[in-house]
């Protein structure tokens, strides 16, 4: 798990690099959601955009990881049996 936060130090580092980027866009964007409309400015809609995609990216990681985990816990009991079983 140490490894994972590691690796996400250079994806952080990615972020506030284009967050500072876009900072320099300050004009404004009208956003039409499905109840409303916002105007922000493009530098935040560009970074929530990112941010939200990062999210997805990192909770389709953990589902899959977290499933591989179970799995191979399962297939280590049962090996674990199996071996006492042949003794």
């Amino acid at each position: 798990m140490a490894r994972f936060f590691v690796a996400l130090i250079p994806l952080l580092i990615i972020f506030l690099l284009a967050l500072l980027l876009g900072s320099r866009n300050t004009h404004l964007v009208s956003v039409n959601l499905l109840f409303m409309q916002v105007e922000l400015k493009a530098s935040a809609l560009m970074a929530a955009s990112i941010l939200l995609g990062f999210v997805i990216g990192i909770v389709a990681f953990l589902s899959s990881y977290i499933r591989l985990r179970v799995n191979y816990r399962g297939l280590r009991k049962e090996l674990i049996q199996h071996t006492k079983l042949n003794r």
